[in-house]
């Protein structure tokens, strides 16, 4: 489990008119090809789970943990990791 904030967040792709977002984080945990999941608290208090159902690195070393959900810049996140099966 890490604690980091939301630093950037972009449109991936649309699939069956649904969008997919990659977001960076300040750090990471995370590393290509893992799952898991980002916690964060909206402004209303509410609590979100957002699952991480893949994670990217680019052609300039930019993790990016691709969501079906979008959190703005800012946001402080708790991720979790999930353990790979063996």
């Amino acid at each position: 489990m890490f604690e980091a904030e939301v630093t950037d967040i972009r449109e991936a792709s649309r699939q069956q008119g649904r969008s997919v977002w990659q977001i960076s984080l300040s750090h990471t945990e995370f590393t290509p090809g893992a799952t898991g999941v980002l916690e964060a608290t909206a402004r209303s208090g509410a609590k979100l789970e957002v699952p991480v159902l893949e994670v990217v690195r680019d052609e300039v070393g930019v993790t990016w943990h691709v969501t079906m959900k979008p959190l703005l810049e800012g946001t402080v996140v708790v991720g979790r990791v999930k353990p790979v099966a063996s």
